[in-house]
């Protein structure tokens, strides 16, 4: 992974159509619309399924890293499967990923945890946000809430919301215009382990954030467009899929032999939406 991206939304669906005059040549006006939800999930299956296969793809196996500094080596990065144990629905309306400690002479053989990617793609004109709990805020643990188009040569990242168990980096949400971490706006922000909603809103005017949504609050972050060398975002066609994990190890999480495993992170939902 690249270094990084119980609130309803309110106000969405149909506004309900004004009352026609009742004359002769009256005609009932238009009805008005407001954002019309995209693509969601709301995690309502069984105690122990795994995500919707429809909906979402477990990643099997971490990311490699070209030309790795010491703590992004295979060795120092704990490794993702895609057993019921680490990532499954827990029947009470979440999705848990959850991140364990084992036996093994490193960190790749004695950590394992999980990560989704979504199938559904969204573009400029979307709205995206996630009920999410962060019980895996502890050394070693590296969990996010993000979106990415992979594309190599114009790629792009943004973490909504994004924890490093490595002591060193603040929390907070990130625009990546690069995906080598060389091009990106951050804003630093405490993270805890209650229930929040993380919103973001692309526009072509550019991205806006918000921690916790209400109508009329302002974003906390924006992020303009073309504000970062090779801002990918307004391309024509560019679109990214949302992703959800906890990495352990690796350069955000380095050492978690003194961290609490097992950790999990817990989504709610997640809802796209017209904005």
């Amino acid at each position: 992974m690249n270094r990084r991206g119980a609130m309803l939304m309110m106000g969405l669906g149909m506004a309900a159509a004004a009352t026609p005059i009742r004359s002769a040549h009256a005609q009932p006006p238009a009805a008005e619309t407001g954002p019309q939800m995209l693509w969601q999930d709301e995690f309502n299956g069984p105690a122990g399924a795994p995500p919707d296969p429809a909906k979402w793809f477990i990643v099997p196996a971490r990311e490699t890293i070209r030309n790795p500094h010491e703590w992004d080596k295979p060795f120092n990065m704990g490794r993702y499967v895609t057993d019921q144990e680490h990532v499954f629905q827990d029947g009470t309306g979440n999705l848990v990923i959850r991140a364990t400690r084992g036996e093994g002479a490193n960190i790749q053989e004695k950590y394992a945890s999980a990560k989704i990617m979504g199938l559904w793609r969204g573009g400029i004109g979307t709205t995206w946000e996630a009920r999410v709990k962060l019980d895996c805020l502890t050394d070693g643990a590296w969990p996010a809430f993000w979106l990415v188009n992979e594309n190599p040569v114009r790629g792009g990242e943004v973490d909504l919301v994004e924890w490093y168990g490595n002591n060193d980096w603040p929390s907070g949400t990130t625009v990546h215009a690069r995906l080598d971490g060389t091009s990106f706006a951050t804003d630093r922000h405490p993270v805890d382990n209650a229930w929040h909603t993380w919103r973001m809103t692309w526009q072509t005017s550019g991205m806006y954030f918000w921690k916790d949504y209400q109508p009329g609050m302002e974003p906390f972050f924006t992020v303009p467009a073309n504000s970062l060398q090779d801002w990918p975002f307004n391309d024509p066609g560019f679109t990214m899929v949302p992703v959800f994990n906890i990495a352990v190890g690796g350069s955000g999480g380095r050492e978690p032999a003194g961290g609490t495993y097992p950790a999990e992170m817990r989504v709610d939902w997640i809802r796209v939406f017209s904005s």
